[in-house]
């Protein structure tokens, strides 16, 4: 069996910010963007050489404007990369990577986001306010899409009434291929991270406590959002006339070691002010192996303790791999899998890794896509990985990393 070394190259990005004028407060600006960009860097769109099927993005750099909030808002860790990564996938079925250039989003930045996550405000809520809270929480616009308390201040009332459905809110940018200075831009795609479960505190630092969202409550609350967020969208000059797509991401809670998963979405064509449909998206993330994953697919299931007794009678001090899968419509998309060793020389290394590779040949062929990640405790030893367009795994044994 031929197998192929990765690679691995690192680019360094320049960061900048673009922008356009903004025409009313509450609809979305790039106008501190505007205030950074440097006239004197050349502009240029990444080598269609080294694209694959992902996007080219334009060059330098420009961070998000809400850089940071990914991390900052979402339920834990493994939401805030699947929510991005995921919604990338979701674009490039509305928007397709070889017509369209990728920027991180430049119209929505922290203090806007953090708006739009607030609660709405009542009138006695926003004249109980003094000057500096009402600028902070940009109350007078009144900009919040989480349900109003409607005054009320316990704790346990506004969780059982009007809890907080929206986590965090995501842009992402594409210009026509030929458009490497991003002049104008010809769609975007919006992910609203919705909550599953609502915490709250009864007292200032004191226990923190849980209430469960209902799930059609999440997607009633997140469509009701989106058609907000376009009017708002439509406002700006720049956004008038572009289609924008929206998903829905289902976090999954704060102790939960896999992420949730993207369940409705909708493109609105270009100058329309109405979303009419919404699609479905069944996606599920499960652990491998587990009863979840077996209810979905019980062969998979199956081939994957299969692949554990394997690796457990060939190595004596092997424990087992832990598996995230995430179906789609029921179909195994993605795998990951972290395959831990102790480890005691180069030699051993190799073997486990030409072993496991042909193991994985064996039981995961019919999975789109899929990594395996051996590793010494946190020290990664060997990659082993497939896309749906390689006929082989690609394999990677790391140097010198002790």
């Amino acid at each position: 069996m031929k197998r192929a070394i990765i690679l691995f190259i690192s680019a360094i990005f320049v960061l900048s910010a673009c922008g356009q004028n903004d025409e009313k407060s509450k609809a979305p600006s790039n106008d501190k963007a505007q205030e950074k960009e440097s006239g004197s860097v050349k502009e240029i769109a990444t080598d269609k050489n080294v694209q694959g099927d992902d996007y080219r993005t334009i060059l330098p750099f420009k961070e998000s404007q809400a850089r940071g909030l990914l991390q900052d808002n979402m339920a834990n860790s493994y939401n805030g990369e699947d929510f991005e990564n995921g919604l990338l996938d979701l674009s490039k079925s509305v928007f397709p990577t070889d017509e369209y250039l990728y920027q991180d989003g430049q119209y929505l930045d922290k203090d806007m986001i953090n708006a739009f996550l607030s609660p709405k405000y009542t009138k006695s809520e926003i004249d109980d306010m003094d000057e500096s809270e009402r600028k902070e929480k940009k109350a007078n616009e009144n900009l919040g899409l989480n349900p109003s308390h409607k005054g009320e201040t316990d704790p346990e009332k506004i969780a059982e009434n009007s809890p907080a459905y929206l986590s965090n809110i995501l842009e992402q940018d594409f210009y026509g291929s030929g458009d490497t200075k991003g002049k104008k831009i010809k769609g975007m795609t919006i992910g609203l991270a919705m909550n599953s479960t609502y915490y709250y505190q009864k007292e200032k630092n004191g226990e923190t406590y849980s209430k469960d969202l209902d799930d059609k409550e999440i997607k009633k609350q997140g469509k009701q959002m989106a058609g907000e967020l376009l009017s708002r969208f439509r406002e700006n000059k720049g956004l008038k006339d572009i289609p924008i797509h929206f998903a829905i991401y289902k976090q999954s809670g704060e102790n939960s070691i896999i992420p949730g998963e993207f369940i409705a979405g909708t493109t609105v064509e270009e100058g329309k002010t109405r979303i009419n449909d919404w699609k479905d998206i069944k996606q599920k993330t499960a652990l491998l192996p587990s009863e979840e994953a077996g209810k979905i697919d019980e062969n998979l299931n199956s081939d994957f303790k299969q692949f554990n007794d394997n690796l457990q009678s060939y190595f004596n001090n092997f424990t087992q791999a832990v598996g995230t899968v995430k179906f789609d419509n029921k179909k195994a998309k993605q795998l990951s899998v972290d395959v831990p060793i102790d480890y005691y020389g180069k030699a051993e290394t190799i073997g486990i890794t030409q072993y496991v590779t042909e193991q994985a040949e064996k039981y995961f062929d019919g999975i789109d896509a899929y990594e395996i990640h051996i590793k010494d405790g946190n020290n990664p030893k060997a990659l082993i990985s497939k896309t749906k367009d390689d006929k082989e795994p690609q394999v990677h044994i790391y140097k010198n990393n002790n």
